[in-house]
């Protein structure tokens, strides 16, 4: 049942050329999924597009783009997926114990990929400890392996399911075109960036006096 959920699924998000309302053209050398932070709503669609799309169930836990949830201090989410990172920043790949890495970017396939049947899983775990964005994920016992965003990938076709279904065009589908470095950070380090557009409230404080607003309190 779980398997004819799924491809039920893949088939229903199948029909269209492009990618996003404007059916814009994938991308036919490198992509990645660029999240924009400040769009994002939190709404969690993307991940259960992502779970369903790969196992057929809805489970933000296998899902391979997460969503944290701050305040800031208005709620704000912030969006956390693998940038498919140039060959000199894996440090994923870098970090695997296994020769072969059983995390590498596949240049045929053009996004990451993992062995899963040779990955030793979240008691190594040394992939999401060297990923500065804490990007791969474990799901033990069932899915004992390394999960990154492998672009939704199926037979050579690209269709990142979470570009897809987001209804504030927080995700996008493209090459890369800004420095890679912006996405890979923790989303800590993202909901810091942010807050800073939000002063003079300091993160976790919903509101301030008049006194601290217009600096009364510096006086007295």
């Amino acid at each position: 049942m779980e398997e004819k959920r799924r491809f039920a699924y893949i088939e229903a998000m199948e029909t269209k050329s492009g990618w996003g309302v404007e059916n814009r053209p994938r991308p036919k050398g490198v992509g990645l999924v660029e999240a924009r932070w400040d769009l994002c709503i939190g709404c969690g669609y993307c991940e259960v597009a992502c779970a369903m799309y790969h196992h057929g169930v809805i489970n933000r836990e296998l899902s391979r783009i997460r969503i944290y949830r701050y305040l800031l201090p208005a709620p704000k989410s912030v969006q956390n997926v693998c940038c498919q990172c140039a060959k000199e920043e894996r440090e994923c790949e870098k970090a695997c114990p296994l020769d072969p890495p059983v995390i590498h970017f596949d240049e045929e396939k053009l996004h990451m990929v993992v062995d899963e049947e040779r990955c030793l899983g979240a008691k190594c775990g040394k992939c999401r400890k060297a990923c500065p964005a804490d990007v791969p994920s474990f799901y033990a016992p069932a899915h004992d392996h390394a999960m990154v965003c492998d672009l939704c990938e199926r037979d050579g076709v690209r269709r990142p399911q979470c570009v897809e279904i987001c209804p504030a065009f927080a995700l996008e589908y493209m090459p890369p075109q800004f420095p890679q470095h912006l996405q890979r950070i923790h989303p800590d380090h993202k909901a810091d960036c942010l807050s800073e557009r939000l002063k003079p409230l300091p993160r976790n404080v919903a509101q301030i006096t008049p006194g601290e607003l217009f600096g009364w309190d510096k006086d007295r």
